[in-house]
């Protein structure tokens, strides 16, 4: 029993100190590795704009009309009234066929130059064929058409050519006014000018016949009679 009590003090000493060297210090620091990569660091891409950019604006050309005033005109003797620019300064004069036959024909030029007139005749010549017989030999052929101005029936012709556009209208006999009177209107519109073909458009439109009644009450002035230009 001597000897027992030393050895067991002894065995329970050992399996302290091998219990002690088996447990992991509660001190000990880990340190995380890291893992290198190899090669240049990649670029950041160039941020995009959300905003587009600007677009330069159109150069826009502006045209100015320039619309005259107006004025009544007529003839209270051929029974007809329309409206022109104020500027105008129209005239009529009688006109005498070739062959002397007597037969009359009144020429009013709105502007001069043949470049916008109005012929009035009597029906009972039945000039109104050779007028669109005459108006069909422009070139090249004219676009023919039937229009109704102010309770008129007109054949209209148009033929462009030069940079010029011709325009004829031939009131109908059944349109003649109560005097027997029947009217050409003629003109000739520069196409460099977007307007001018348009203006003497509304002139046109403006033509009407009044009765002989009313001849003393027309609107607006007398259009003179002035010596034929020779």
């Amino acid at each position: 029993m001597k000897y027992f009590l030393p050895v067991m003090i002894l065995l329970v000493a050992a399996v302290i100190f091998v219990a002690g060297c088996s447990q992991p210090s509660a001190s000990r620091q880990y340190t995380p590795v890291t893992t290198a990569t190899s090669g240049a660091a990649p670029t950041p891409a160039a941020p995009v704009s959300a905003t587009p950019a600007p677009i330069a604006p159109a150069q826009v050309v502006t045209i100015v009309h320039q619309i005259s005033l107006t004025k009544d005109i007529g003839d209270r003797d051929l029974l007809f009234t329309l409206r022109v620019p104020v500027e105008w300064n129209p005239g009529t004069y009688l006109l005498r066929n070739a062959d002397n036959s007597g037969e009359l024909v009144y020429r009013t030029d709105l502007i001069s130059g043949d470049v916008f007139y109005i012929l009035t005749y009597a029906v009972s010549q039945s000039q109104d064929q050779a007028y669109r017989d005459q108006f069909r030999k422009w070139s090249p052929a004219p676009a023919e058409t039937t229009v109704i101005i102010n309770d008129l029936t007109c054949d209209r012709f148009e033929s462009d050519a030069g940079g010029k556009t011709h325009v004829a209208y031939v009131v109908r006999k059944g349109s003649a006014n109560e005097r027997g009177y029947a009217s050409v209107l003629v003109f000739t519109a520069d196409d460099s000018d977007r307007f001018q073909k348009d203006d003497y458009e509304r002139v046109v439109a403006s033509f009407r016949y009044f009765s002989a009644h009313a001849a003393a009450d027309m609107p607006g002035t007398d259009i003179p009679r002035i010596t034929a230009p020779s």
